[in-house]
């Protein structure tokens, strides 16, 4: 889970402007707020929003808006509809505005993340504490860092993490009736976090890293299919040696992982030159059976251009631009029905 830097302090020499008089004020805003209302603009929204026309179509994908909401989730019942698609955190995954998304046709993915030793969240706590899907999760050995919300968990191949992961995705199957899927966090063939050195770790260190992110697809997609569910991989997937890029899976020289539904591309505004072709040429969802080769590839962008970029590529099944997480973003454009999950079907 990504969270947003505040707004930087006002920088040394600026000089601090003194407060208009409310009569010289309310005149202006009148007619900043009527300036406003005429050029359509909205709170929240981007200039370029138009949430009323069809969704583009560009080489043959059809792009559609969906949002993340890690905090409160007023807002994504404008995605409640059939293609719709909404990202739940950690804790507020139960809300009845999700509920209403999935009731009308849309789907709610909800975050799960094996990878960081993060245990805020209800599921995190069954995964990582002790509970009843096992013991304590044991730190990856040596416990290299990972980024400022914690270090690498031992998700390597027979660890205690692999044998609790398909309890603790039965217990939000049975709990979340509503959910459509996962999204899984920092779940990629290699490791690109600042606080890991992946150059100096020993090519069997690499390998383990990278088969243990494989079993938690593996595992991810067993449950899926048993409930008729989808999941996102918010990590890298890159073609080529372990060494260099992790490796796609099952094809390591194909970019993408073919048990996963998708994957999410978060904030490369610029490496679109890359990321396009990750997507568009990628392995994705060859083996679901779910979406059948049909990958549901999300993009983030920080800014409107690089948005419509990745809308333009025709490479992605969702794009979005976020400031940040804790909000949903209003859809900038209608929606249509994709066939996604949503809910539980089995």
């Amino acid at each position: 889970m990504r969270r947003r830097r505040s707004r930087a302090p006002v920088a040394p020499g600026v000089p601090v402007l003194r407060p208009v008089p409310s009569s010289v004020l309310r005149p202006v805003l009148a007619v900043v707020l009527l300036a406003l209302v005429t050029a359509g603009c909205t709170a929240g929204r981007d200039p370029a929003y138009d949430d009323t026309g069809e969704p583009p179509v560009s080489g043959g994908v059809v792009t559609q808006p969906a949002t993340l909401a890690y905090g409160t989730p007023r807002g994504v019942e404008q995605y409640a509809e059939p293609g719709g698609l909404v990202v739940a955190g950690r804790n507020n995954y139960g809300a009845q505005e999700f509920q209403d998304v999935a009731a009308a046709g849309g789907t709610v993915l909800v975050y799960l993340d094996a990878i960081i030793d993060n245990d805020e969240g209800r599921y995190h706590e069954l995964l990582l504490q002790d509970s009843d899907c096992g013991p304590a999760v044991e730190p990856w050995p040596g416990e290299p860092g990972a980024n400022e919300y914690g270090d690498l968990t031992d998700f390597r191949p027979g660890s205690v993490l692999q044998d609790k992961l398909r309890c603790v995705m039965e217990t939000m199957v049975e709990e979340n009736p509503h959910m459509g899927g996962w999204f899984l966090d920092d779940v990629g063939s290699r490791s690109y976090f600042p606080d890991t050195d992946w150059e100096s770790w020993s090519a069997e260190d690499q390998q383990d890293y990278r088969d243990g992110a494989i079993e938690i697809t593996r595992t991810a997609r067993e449950v899926a299919d048993e409930h008729g569910l989808v999941f996102v991989v918010n990590g890298t997937w890159g073609a080529g040696s372990v060494a260099e890029a992790g490796g796609g899976y099952p094809d390591a020289d194909r970019p993408g992982n073919a048990l996963a539904d998708g994957g999410f591309v978060e904030n490369q505004d610029e490496n679109l030159e890359y990321f396009a072709p990750y997507a568009c040429d990628g392995q994705w969802a060859e083996d679901s059976p779910v979406t059948r080769g049909d990958p549901v590839n999300f993009a983030v962008t920080e800014t409107v251009e690089a948005r419509d970029a990745y809308i333009a590529s025709g490479c992605f099944s969702y794009v979005q631009r976020h400031d940040g997480y804790d909000l949903p973003v209003p859809p900038w454009a209608g929606f249509r029905d994709r066939g996604l999950p949503t809910g539980v079907s089995g």
